[in-house]
């Protein structure tokens, strides 16, 4: 439903006899509803729009969801995506059955739609699956997407994607596998002995007024960096099991870490307990792509931007 009836958005509907049961898959909650006097599924849904489910015969197994990254369209824009089997978000309020979807646009610009999302859930409700997308600052959702999966095939599935009042038709395609370079020590050992240079992947706008670093929520988790440290942000694996990157005079993020040279990403998880998702390629040569706020202070205001930061290694 567009949530404009008594229904919420994100209701799953289902008729036996003279009684509706309706789940909510943003709630997790059941509601059994008796029809009387002549009540159908329209009088319930008043001026909201049901949308009706869709016979799916093939299983959606989750092996498939998490096997490898997938690329989808989605107004407009070609987007990288990965169903990782693990959640690493705050848990207060957490959906049931939550885990990280990390996203990106494959032309990296910043500040594309749908770069939220930052969580999912599979429901296996019958008689279609639906894939629930959220974004969340700690206990708080604050957007939802849901992909109603239509079609399942060996190697990707295709259905609608329901955002507000929105139907979009979208399709998962999964990549084929990568030849990976490096051993995880290999790929290590090269990091401490090169040097790197870094640049911003989108250009910054000019006009910052009304944005500011707290508000802005495309990129769902990701670092603050100052124009000062542009050009100056190094990589260093360090002996205690932890990951830095460094610019002149101040750490811009450390951690332990887990490095997924398969999948091309690296989780950092700083003192905080809050994890940050790295891109990594090493198709030609070793760079890290960090989703990051660049900031100023204006005023009283801490003023931003989200971008994404590029840092490559050259060889010593």
């Amino acid at each position: 439903m567009d949530g404009r009836g008594p229904l919420v958005h994100g209701d799953v509907v289902r008729r036996r006899d003279a009684e509706v049961t309706i789940h909510n898959l943003l709630q997790g909650r059941d509601t059994l509803i008796a029809l009387r006097d002549g009540a159908t599924l329209n009088t319930l849904a008043s001026a909201g729009k049901l949308i009706p489910l869709r016979q799916v015969t093939t299983p959606l197994d989750t092996a498939l969801l998490t096997r490898r990254p997938f690329t989808y369209r989605y107004g407009g824009a070609t987007y990288w995506a990965s169903f990782e089997p693990v959640f690493t978000g705050f848990p207060e309020y957490a959906r049931r059955g939550a885990r990280d979807f990390v996203n990106r646009m494959t032309d990296w610009r910043a500040n594309g739609p749908g770069l939220q999302y930052s969580e999912y859930s599979l429901a296996l409700t019958g008689p279609q699956p639906v894939l629930v997308l959220g974004e969340r600052r700690r206990g708080q959702y604050l957007e939802n997407a849901i992909v109603l999966v239509d079609s399942i095939g060996a190697t990707g599935f295709a259905g609608r994607l329901i955002e507000k009042d929105q139907v979009h038709p979208v399709r998962f395609e999964q990549l084929p596998e990568a030849p990976v370079e490096y051993t995880a020590e290999a790929f290590v050992d090269e990091v401490n002995a090169g040097y790197s240079r870094s640049y911003l992947l989108a250009p910054l706008e000019e006009d910052q007024e009304g944005s500011t670093a707290v508000e802005v929520n495309r990129l769902p988790r990701r670092s603050t960096i100052d124009p000062g440290d542009l050009g100056n942000i190094s990589a260093s694996f360090l002996d205690d099991g932890t990951l830095m990157f460094l610019s002149n005079d101040h750490i811009v993020l450390q951690g332990s870490y887990v490095l997924d040279l398969d999948r091309g990403l690296l989780t950092v998880s700083d003192d905080t307990d809050a994890d940050y998702r790295v891109f990594v390629d090493t198709r030609d040569g070793i760079a890290f792509t960090l989703p990051v706020s660049v900031v100023e202070l204006v005023g009283s205001r801490l003023v931003g931007q989200d971008n994404y930061l590029r840092i490559e290694v050259a060889a010593p």
